[in-house]
């Protein structure tokens, strides 16, 4: 990623890159689990200095790249346990994670972790889609259902919870009450220009 070394450990870093490559918990779109490697691949284009302020992060701080999550393919369960420890060891480190996803599903195992650590965590979601769903085809994880999730294990802090621009068709109105009744501000694209 950007130039930056590959580790194998979070060690003495104060950030690293991590991928998650999954998509395991999508309904439509497949082809998430490809995002680290393009995202890696687009960011050597990028230059260790940043013209407008001037600032060069990479001398201030000890940053690398972590390669991948290694996820199961085949089992979205074991995928999240298997990301929630990743993080888990990332945090203990004392190294700040910088996630290149996957679906949607991937934040609700990083929120166990981060919340494991830290308590109950703010949050910025900016996306087309609350993420509350409830469930579907009776499963209660996938990349529709992690804020949700994560709510009702108290990962969140919904006074510090905000998502903007929501703005995606559901087949119930529950996810965008559930939203509105837990979180502190929900801003859907109408709201904003209309």
């Amino acid at each position: 990623m950007m130039h930056l070394p590959l580790q194998s450990s979070p060690e003495g870093l104060d950030a690293a890159f991590v991928g998650v490559p999954l998509d395991t918990g999508t309904s439509n779109r497949p082809g998430a689990r490809f995002g680290p490697h393009r995202i890696r691949e687009e960011s050597l284009m990028l230059g260790a200095v940043n013209p407008s302020t001037g600032a060069l992060p990479f001398q201030s701080l000890r940053v690398a790249d972590l390669g991948n999550v290694s996820i199961s393919l085949y089992s979205l369960q074991d995928s999240c346990r298997l990301i929630r420890e990743a993080y888990q060891n990332i945090l203990e480190a004392g190294c700040i994670p910088l996630t290149l996803g996957g679906d949607h599903t991937i934040t609700y195992p990083i929120l166990q972790a981060v919340a494991k650590k830290h308590g109950p965590v703010g949050l910025v979601h900016v996306g087309a889609h609350t993420n509350t769903t409830d469930k579907a085809l009776e499963q209660k994880v996938y990349h529709r259902t992690p804020f949700r999730r994560s709510v009702d294990e108290g990962l969140l802090d919904g006074k510090r919870v905000v998502q903007i621009g929501i703005r995606g068709s559901s087949r119930t109105l529950d996810p965008y009450r559930y939203s509105r009744s837990q979180v502190a501000s929900v801003w859907s694209w109408l709201k904003t220009v209309g």
